[in-house]
Formats: C-alpha cells, structure tokens, sequence
C-alpha cells in the first residue's frame, strides 16, 4: 500500500488536519524536519511538550524525522537512496520513551525538564550556524534585486504578470552561484557533479528557495530586512519548504511558507526534475 508522505510544520504539529491525515491510512507519513521535532524539546513544561506530542503520540509508527540540515547538505540525494537517507530511524521507540516518561511518575522530575532544554540549546546552535551564511545572502537582496531586474521586470512580478525568459534566466543563474557558494562552504565537489545530482542536492533547492524568496520580497513591495530575527524565522520556513519538494506536499499555516514552496516546486518541475525520492 502506498501512502502519501507531508512534510509537517511546526504550526501544525497539533492540528485536526495532521490528525486526520494520519488516521486516514496507516501508510501515511508525516515527515518532522528537525527544527519541527526541536520545537518538542523547547517546550517550558511538561505540559507543554504533552500537548505538542499530542497527534504524533498516537501514531509514532507513521512519523518520520529528518536528520540535520548540516547532514542532509553533503548528501548525494541524487541517488536511489538520497531521500531515505535523509531519514533517521529510531524515531517510534522515541517517541513512545518520551510520552512514557513525561505521562509518568517521573515527569515532575527537573532531571527530565533539563534534559529537554539541554537538547533545545545544541539544536539551536546548529541551526543558528548553518543559516549565518544564507543569512549574509537575504540582507544583499535589494543589491540582487537591482542587479538580476529591471523596473520592468520588476513591475511584472509585483502585478503578477507573465516571466519572461530572460527573467527565467536569472533566476536559475542567481540559484547557481549562490549554489556554488553554498557547496563551496560545505567542501562539495559541486564542478564534477551530474546535472541530475545537482538538481537534486540539497543546497542547490536551498540556493533557488533563496531566489524565490527574493521573488517574494519583492512581490511584497521590498520592505526594509532590518530584522535578523524574522529573516532567521523565514529561512527556517524555507528549509520546510525545500525539504518538501523531495516528498509529495507541505502541510503548512503560513501563507509565504506556501507560497515559495509552491513557486519552488514549479521550478524545479520547469527545469525538468519532479524531485520526489
């Protein structure tokens, strides 16, 4: 029986939909990106981390967590097994440890509490290493956009007109050198890769996220990126989104979340690969 596999959000980590959609079939799959299986651990009570478990409680068997993005970024995803290998594997006894613990005798423990906070601290280390780069990339967006559009152009993708080709052209050649900075930054042999391992790579989907989150801003009127706050925020939203082109869809409550994951997805389709593992 083949199920279909959603990429969850953290906005919607209690939801009836998650809900419904795993008690749909049992070959259902929500697929936790690891910030979304973070935000567990950042809970400040045990009550708390309760209520967050509380649709993937009832089916440990049908959630899959994803690896670090510093994992997944050095992955070759372009082969058979890329996306599984994306994928870690002791995630039901996990989850089904962490509910018998905190429903227990031991929940009140401070022990268990620390325990959870200590994982939230090192998660978010990590994430607050892998975006500084791309973070460097979202505030040059105005320099970009003068660079890549015209003001012709530029009224075509605030009025929500037709690209042209060349429009198309520096999109995909924006994705490719922030690609290639990105690859650089990780040690990737980015130059000898085949066209379809590039397509597939991780960084590569993240670097074109960019460029359709620059689309984005620019649609939104430009507004000033003086928040590195928010743009940290968004970047998280964009790993979501790029995570869920490999799997078949994004359950999501945040509109820009949507929105580039969509636009993401027909690029990736225009320039010939469904990505799907």
């Amino acid at each position: 029986m083949t199920g279909t596999r959603l990429v969850i959000d953290s906005s919607k980590l209690q939801s009836a939909e998650l809900r419904e959609f795993l008690s749909a079939s049992t070959a259902n799959l929500a697929v936790l990106p690891d910030f979304a299986w973070f935000e567990v651990y950042k809970q400040e009570t045990v009550d708390a981390v309760l209520a967050l478990l509380s649709v993937i409680g009832d089916f440990p068997e049908q959630i899959t967590v994803l690896k670090s993005g510093e994992v997944i970024a050095r992955l070759n995803l372009g082969l058979p097994s890329g996306v599984a290998a994306m994928e870690r594997q002791d995630v039901a006894p996990l989850i089904r440890e962490m509910i018998h613990v905190i429903s227990g005798p031991r929940r009140e423990d401070p022990i268990v509490l620390q325990q959870l906070k200590d994982l939230w601290s090192s998660a978010a280390v990590s994430l607050v290493g892998m975006h500084e780069g791309a973070i460097d990339i979202v505030t040059s967006l105005p320099e970009m956009s003068e660079q890549m559009f015209s003001q012709h152009e530029i009224r075509i993708i605030r009025t929500n007109g037709r690209y042209t080709e060349e429009m198309f052209a520096s999109i995909f050649g924006a994705a490719e050198q922030i690609w290639e900075t990105l690859a650089e930054g990780y040690g990737l042999q980015w130059r000898s890769m085949l066209r379809d391992h590039t397509m597939s790579a991780y960084l590569f989907r993240y670097a074109l996220g960019i460029v359709i989150y620059l689309l984005w801003w620019i649609g939104s009127g430009s507004p000033k990126l003086e928040r590195v706050d928010r743009i940290r925020n968004d970047l998280i939203d964009l790993n979501f989104a790029v995570y869920a082109t490999y799997y078949d869809g994004f359950l999501t409550a945040d509109r820009k979340a949507k929105w580039i994951f969509l636009n993401l997805s027909r690029a990736l389709e225009a320039a010939g690969t469904s990505g799907r593992g």
